[in-house]
């Protein structure tokens, strides 16, 4: 009857260590990524990246310009000044607010079944140019707005885990809760529960330790067409280094504690065998 007991309260634990590696990852995933306000928190600083900031204001004046009712003599003489008023709107609030459509439809595009275009419209990034463009351009030369101001920035590839991730987002929270609970329901069923303690403690172990590997090897684990993609890639790299630096020393912990929880064990079991 106690090696029943036993073997139960072991199966408890290894699930119980199994929930405990899932659990910090997935809550940091559901908390920065699939939310779309933890999302946005973690690119709004990008902002300022002159990489991306030339990404986006190239982008409305090669609408400007190649627009087909612009003739070539034209474009020669405006495209420096094009450009000129184009480098001025990145500190403004136009700027900012087109940033922020363009990371929300970013967002939208990751969780999309299949790759996906990263469509966004730049109009009041292209009225701002036009409007600081009009007052330097010389006389009888005009710029006429592009009917469609809507800019493909990039390919988003699939990424099916992150659309699998979403489903299973309310549970991200949970497993940790869910853990504990299989941890003590193992501790009070076990027969002997020094043992369990012990065992309870390698469990921990065992999963901080998971969670540490995972946060220092969660490049290798993103494909290449993502982590390479245009505009995308870097993104997605900059979302890999905060893993690394939020997770890895939660698993640390949860390795410590673990390790804790094992040290107790031992002792308990030691003092039972000498008394």
């Amino acid at each position: 009857m106690s090696s029943a007991r036993d073997l139960l309260a072991a199966a408890l634990l290894l699930i119980a260590t199994v929930l405990g590696a899932l659990w910090i990852p997935a809550a940091w995933l559901d908390r920065t990524v699939i939310e779309q306000e933890g999302f946005l928190a973690v690119t709004e600083p990008l902002a300022d990246d002159p990489a991306f900031q030339r990404t986006l204001t190239d982008s409305a004046v090669a609408q400007i310009l190649g627009d087909e009712r612009v003739p070539d003599w034209i474009t020669e003489r405006v495209t420096p000044l094009a450009e000129e008023q184009a480098a001025r709107i990145t500190g403004t609030e136009v700027y900012g607010s087109v940033w922020d459509v363009t990371m929300r439809e970013l967002h939208g595009a990751l969780f999309s079944p299949g790759a996906s275009d990263l469509d966004v419209d730049l109009g009041p990034a292209i009225d701002a140019i036009l409007s600081g463009l009009e007052d330097h351009l010389p006389l009888g030369i005009t710029v006429a707005r592009p009917e469609d101001a809507t800019v493909t920035l990039a390919t988003i590839p699939d990424v099916p885990l992150l659309a699998k991730a979403a489903s299973l987002s309310p549970w991200a929270h949970r497993l940790g809760p869910a853990a504990l609970l299989l941890l003590l329901v193992a501790l009070t069923v076990a027969a002997h529960r020094r043992t369990m303690l012990t065992l309870a403690g390698v469990g921990g172990i065992l999963a901080g330790g998971a969670v540490w590997l995972l946060a220092t090897r969660i490049e290798d684990l993103v494909p290449d067409s993502i982590d390479q993609a245009a505009f995308v890639g870097p993104i997605v790299q900059v979302f890999q280094e905060r893993f690394t630096a939020e997770v890895m020393p939660q698993g640390v912990i949860m390795l410590g504690v673990g390790a804790l929880v094992m040290a107790v064990g031992l002792v308990l079991i030691g003092l039972r065998r000498s008394a």
